[in-house]
């Protein structure tokens, strides 16, 4: 029970805050501190970049660069929106990689910008957009109208000049001799003079090489020609589409069936027999292998129109560099070759990655869980989660039971947390994860202890000036707004701090949730809880007993935001005050100003004698009225002090660690 000890106090506090420096490790009077985060200021917010260039935007003006290894900048020009990352030229027809930007359209929607890897922007005054092409010379050229309507031309970057004029509703350019353009009704093919090539008469053109053009003709017949507009293929197929990246075959199809053409011989090399059928590309499957369909059911065979795979399977997916099988409503897997790894005696196949395979699969009363497996066929995993994520990282998997996510470690099976408030968790490294709900994280370290916010829509590693740095990213409210608070790795408080800080966990001032994130401001409702710490260690009792003893509502609070019992007992104490009509305001971190009448409060609470004589201050205009009195108490009797130079700095933030400090102070020095 609550013990009653107001007896007159014969000391009043003698709580001085001093900074001591000293080399020491983050391990003292038996306390071993965990892994934790301190907030660091940056002058730009980082974005990966080609080798170890970086794309970074000012934070103070929100101007883009391109940032070299020697801490030379190059400023670019346009009026971006958002970094997009690293575009393949390869999909998008352009002669190399480029950084992509957001960018706004006339009609308020989005397309993207390009940048070269030296920094070049693709920008011409007087012309709506500028795009790469598959020539290192030639950019292309877009204007549009105010009824959106866009016209096409190219742009020579060297000599500045317009070599094509923007007339044209599409344009592709493929090189000097071969660009496909689209005016009014038909496409055809020019040259850089503007000389026609091929008519422009199509309703579409893809070319392949010169000897094989794919062609759609005004009747909604697919043909091939050549650069000589000379009939290769008649105009009698429904579909001629490219299925390889390398160019070399394309399917073909008539009279819904299906077959495989090479663009090189110009010759059927699969006849159109089948129902379907998918090339398995190269960059994937190292054999040429096709998946077919015969009779409704599937199988695979070679370019050469032999079988590999029997038609026996319902369905062939391709996934990863593997085949997934379905049969008689299970699934199995082949591997690259078509020789079978698992089966079709699973549900799913969910992923193959690193030489391991997770499938969904039948558990006890046929429940579905998850599954991993290796390429020997053999389980890795026993069915026991209902989500794996085998691949998360080297040592560690990301399983999910009951809606509940944890860390498991691959070798022991052990999972990291205990009792896991997470239905998603992201792999950061070896020390932190992000935990949260699908859309929005926090910084949890390796000990289950939150070290940040829950409003991250994704957190990684990021090395800026040889240090990595936790970088969180986080959407403000406005469209393609993206900020960064970034984090340096450390272990435990401050090196000032270290032995005090120990010294109030282990007189149990400080809750396991609150070790940690020591240098963070400390909120209003953080505060909360560590007065009814300090509450239940001076009085040995419990926070049920003091519920109990002083017969506080908890079940009826005066607020209507952010309520817990420690907030209840600290309003009924007269400890802290709600901000008026019903709002505590907990999130907010906490002033000095009001750290010192909280703590006012505190000693009212306790019996003591807050009366001060007034203190002399520079910066006594800064402080709130109703925080005067408690400036000159907490001052007083040392229970905090100033900045420096006849300064208190009343608006300015405290952090955890100090007000863990104060409290440990408070306990230690009030005799009785």
């Amino acid at each position: 029970m609550l013990k009653s000890c107001r007896t007159k106090l014969i000391v009043l506090f003698a709580v001085q805050i001093c900074v001591f420096l000293f080399s020491m490790d983050n391990f003292a009077y038996g306390m071993d501190f965990n892994d934790d985060i301190q907030k660091v200021t940056l002058d730009y917010y980082y974005y990966e970049g080609f080798g170890e260039d970086k794309v970074v935007q000012s934070v103070n003006d929100g101007n883009w660069h391109i940032l070299k290894p020697d801490g030379s900048k190059v400023k670019l020009k346009g009026n971006y929106l958002d970094y997009a990352g690293i575009e393949k030229g390869k999909y998008y027809n352009f002669n190399d990689d480029y950084y992509s930007f957001v960018v706004n359209n006339i009609d308020n929607s989005i397309r993207f910008a390009y940048v070269d890897k030296n920094g070049t922007e693709c920008l011409v005054d007087g012309y709506s957009y500028v795009n790469p092409t598959m020539s290192d010379k030639y950019w292309l050229l877009m204007n549009v109208d105010s009824e959106v309507n866009y016209k096409f031309g190219l742009y020579d970057k060297y000599n500045k000049r317009e070599v094509i004029p923007v007339i044209y509703d599409n344009l592709l350019y493929l090189n000097d001799d071969t660009i496909i353009v689209r005016n009014g009704e038909g496409e055809g093919i020019i040259n850089i003079n503007q000389e026609e090539i091929i008519p422009l008469k199509y309703n579409f053109i893809q070319y392949i090489n010169d000897r094989f053009i794919i062609a759609l003709n005004s009747e909604g017949k697919y043909g091939i020609i050549n650069i000589n507009n000379e009939e290769v293929l008649p105009f009698e197929y429904d579909e001629i589409h490219k299925v390889s990246e390398s160019n070399d075959y394309c399917q073909i199809v008539k009279n819904n069936r299906a077959g495989l053409i090479s663009t090189i011989k110009g010759a059927i090399l699969i006849p159109i027999d089948y129902e379907s059928i998918y090339y398995a590309d190269k960059e994937f499957i190292e054999n040429e292998l096709v998946i077919a369909q015969r009779d409704g059911k599937m199988g695979i065979i070679d370019v050469n129109n032999k079988e590999v795979v029997p038609f026996i399977y319902d369905r062939i997916n391709l996934i990863g560099n593997c085949f997934e099988v379905y049969k008689d409503g299970l699934a199995g897997l082949l591997d690259n070759k078509g020789s079978e790894i698992l089966p079709a005696e699973v549900i799913e196949i969910v992923n193959v990655k690193d030489g391991f395979i997770i499938a969904r699969v039948y558990a006890e009363n046929y429940n579905h869980k998850y599954a991993v497996y290796d390429f020997a066929g053999e389980q890795v995993v026993p069915p026991i989660y209902d989500y794996i994520d085998y691949c998360a990282s080297e040592k560690y998997m990301i399983v999910n039971n009951d809606g509940a996510a944890n860390l498991v470690n691959k070798l022991t099976g052990e999972a990291v947390l205990t009792k896991s408030y997470y239905s998603d968790i992201r792999y950061i490294n070896d020390k932190y994860f992000a935990g949260g709900n699908n859309s929005y994280y926090s910084i949890v370290n390796f000990a289950g202890q939150r070290l940040t916010p829950s409003y991250y829509a994704n957190v990684s590693v990021v090395n800026v000036d040889g240090e990595k740095l936790l970088a969180a990213e986080r959407q403000t409210s406005k469209k393609f707004d993206r900020k960064f608070d970034y984090f340096k790795q450390t272990i435990g408080p401050s090196v000032w701090a270290v032995e005090e800080v120990a010294r109030a966990i282990e007189n149990n001032l400080v809750p396991f949730e609150y070790q940690a994130a020591f240098t963070f401001n400390i909120k209003r409702y953080e505060f909360c809880s560590i007065i009814i710490a300090f509450l239940e260690e001076k009085y040995n009792t419990t926070r049920d007993d003091i519920i109990t003893d002083n017969n506080i509502d908890v079940i009826n609070p005066p607020i209507v935001d952010g309520f817990n019992e420690d907030i209840a007992i600290c309003l009924h104490l007269g400890i802290v005050n709600g901000r008026g009509n019903g709002i505590f305001d907990g999130e907010s971190e906490i002033t000095r100003e009001e750290a010192a009448v909280m703590l006012t409060n505190l000693a009212k609470y306790l019996g003591l004698d807050t009366d001060a004589e007034e203190a002399y201050l520079n910066d006594k205009r800064e402080v709130s009225a109703w925080a005067l009195d408690a400036v000159d108490f907490v001052l007083q009797s040392k229970t905090m002090q100033g900045v420096g130079n006849d300064n208190f700095s009343p608006k300015t933030n405290i952090t955890r660690e100090q007000i863990y400090i104060i409290m440990y102070r408070m306990l230690n020095d009030i005799m009785y």
